[in-house]
């Protein structure tokens, strides 16, 4: 009776201590993927065009979409 208890305790803490390692490990992969979040996606959007003149927006709004 007692070898059984210890054998269904040790299979307790095996899976325990392994479900804190697959913890652990997805939370490392969360923090490298939000790591470089904006250098990933809000640097890299690319230029601008100029101004045509001061105050003016950049391109011209298309106020006739519906037709």
């Amino acid at each position: 009776m007692f070898f059984i208890g210890v054998i269904i305790t040790s299979i307790f803490f095996m899976s325990f201590v392994w479900e804190m390692k697959q913890d652990k490990k997805r939370k490392e992969k969360e923090l490298l993927d939000y790591k470089y979040y904006y250098t990933r996606n809000l640097l890299n959007e690319g230029k601008k065009q100029p101004k045509r003149k001061k105050g003016s927006q950049s391109r011209m709004k298309n106020y006739n979409w519906k037709k």
